[in-house]
């Protein structure tokens, strides 16, 4: 039988080549995480040009589709209106169609993708996102990027999928995993082979310098929460297989829909569709997303006394039915993971946890680097000894 200590020191193995090989990514994993924590506050701080809007958002939605229909190329199809919670800009995402495919039908007059036509069919390819603020109240351009530019953007692209097209999103959950094994294994390195629990917790523990302090001690404190981020982590970005083994829900195919190109002439206005869904469920829009597929519904997300709503609008019947409520554990995954609907406080902790891979990488290379000298000196003084003895 394989003793306890030998599976203490094969796990110290496990423990540090991984750590060494994987901080490269799980740091600026966790720095990433940490920005999204407040990327709201740093879109503001960075981009308030976006921001400067005159007034609430109580235009109809073909008011803003027409204005952003005025500066998109004849190519581009709006696929979202956002509306804002409370003060602050609509946001247009428009994709680019590929190949021909715009050309099916001629762009309908009053803007991108507004109104009735020929319902021209998308395909299923990958498309360039423009996205478009605009002031609320006059519709005029605030701002536009095209792509995946900017600081916070480019910090959502690296979380959810370390800038790697197809598998990437696999690749971070498998991160995750490697993070939740570190972080829930380095509890059981930490703990006192000798001694009590409570020795454990002295801050001169060990070789008394501040790195290995730092490491043990933080690293204590940290390593749970931090087991249960990569966990949630790992829920987000596997969905599927959380799906097989009972956790969740079965995944609704946004992230397909997403690939598809926004249809280029809808049978019904944004307005129609908009008022067929409030019919069926009375509330503010907050976004309201375009057909994409051959026969994609409208889909909108309305807010009302009791939470947010999606309702989905066929589009060539006109017909509303209300999805299913969205909640229960997998929602609560999310928010607890993101933090972005939790407050403040939950926002600063989740910044610790997003700055401890950086510490524990740092602190832990350190203590690799001191361990291997300290090696070396002691193989040669050995040497040196052996030769001696030699000699004599």
């Amino acid at each position: 039988m394989v003793s306890r200590q030998a599976l203490r020191r094969a796990w110290w193995q496990v423990h540090k080549w991984t750590g060494l090989f994987l901080m490269i990514l799980l740091i600026p994993l966790g720095l990433s995480g940490a920005v999204l924590a407040w990327d709201d506050a740093i879109d503001h701080g960075l981009n308030p040009q976006r921001y400067a809007v005159h007034g609430p958002a109580t235009q109809a939605p073909s008011f803003y589709a027409t204005a952003a229909g005025k500066v998109l190329q004849p190519d581009q199809r709006i696929a979202m209106i956002r509306y804002p919670d409370g003060t602050g800009p609509v946001v247009v995402m428009a994709s680019k169609a590929s190949g021909g495919d715009h050309k099916r039908g001629a762009r309908h007059e009053g803007g991108a993708g507004v109104g009735k036509g020929d319902g021209g069919g998308a395909r299923k390819v990958p498309a360039q996102r423009t996205t478009l603020w605009l002031d609320p109240v006059d519709g005029h351009l605030l701002d536009r990027t095209t792509g995946d530019s900017g600081f916070v953007r480019l910090a959502h692209n690296f979380h959810g999928s370390l800038f790697v097209p197809g598998f990437g999103r696999s690749l971070v959950g498998l991160l995750g995993i490697a993070m939740f094994l570190m972080a829930a294994g380095g509890v059981w390195l930490w703990w006192p082979t000798v001694g009590s629990f409570r020795s454990g917790l002295r801050w001169t523990r060990g070789d008394r310098k501040l790195d290995t302090n730092l490491h043990h001690t933080v690293g204590f404190w940290i390593a749970l929460p931090l087991a249960f981020q990569a966990f949630t982590g790992v829920w987000i970005a596997w969905p599927q297989m959380m799906a097989t083994i009972g956790l969740a829900a079965a995944p609704g195919g946004m992230g397909e829909r997403s690939r598809m190109t926004p249809a280029a002439h809808p049978a019904l206005t944004p307005d129609q569709a908009l008022a067929a869904a409030q019919t069926a469920k009375p509330g503010k829009p907050a976004s309201i997303g375009w057909p994409t597929g051959e026969d994609g519904p409208w889909r909108m997300s309305l807010v009302t006394p009791r939470g947010q709503v999606d309702v989905t609008v066929d589009d060539s019947t006109g017909a509303a039915t209300i999805a299913p409520q969205r909640g229960g554990l997998a929602l609560a995954v999310r928010h607890l993971h993101d933090g972005t609907t939790l407050g403040p406080g939950w926002r600063v902790i989740m910044v610790l946890w997003g700055l401890a891979p950086t510490m524990l990488g740092i602190t832990g290379l350190i203590m690799w680097w001191r361990g291997r000298r300290w090696r070396a000196d002691l193989a040669r003084r050995r040497n040196g000894a052996r030769e001696a003895a030699t000699a004599g």
